[in-house]
Order: structure tokens, then C-alpha cells, then sequence
């Protein structure tokens, strides 16, 4: 959260605030980080095969 003394913080009037727009930003933002989460938790999960995929392997005994 930025402080008041931040020289980058900008007093915006309560009467020049749009709600409705602040909720809807604040819900974007959350949707590009969950669609970003799930695109790396995706990448993740096709590199990995289950052992039942994995049948061809068999061990040699000599």
C-alpha cells in the first residue's frame, strides 16, 4: 500500500471516485493472475506422465 508521504501517491476525491470502476480493475487484474497461474500450472502438468502411461519400460534381468 502506498503512504502518503510516497511522491509517486495521488490524491484522488472521494467525489471524482468511481467505485463500480476500481471493483472492476481490482477483478481483472485477479482474472490475468489466475489465467496466468493456470497457464504455468498447465505447463507443469504435461511434462508429467502417470505410471500407467508408462508401460513400454521394461526391466532387463541378466
Amino acid at each position: 500500500m502506498k503512504s502518503i508521504l510516497d511522491r509517486s501517491f495521488h490524491y484522488t476525491s472521494s467525489a471524482k471516485t468511481d467505485i463500480k470502476k476500481t471493483f472492476a480493475r481490482i477483478r481483472r487484474i485477479e482474472r490475468e493472475k489466475q489465467a496466468a497461474q493456470a497457464k504455468a500450472d498447465a505447463g507443469i502438468i504435461s511434462n508429467v506422465q502417470s505410471i500407467s502411461q508408462n508401460k513400454k519400460i521394461t526391466l532387463i534381468s541378466k
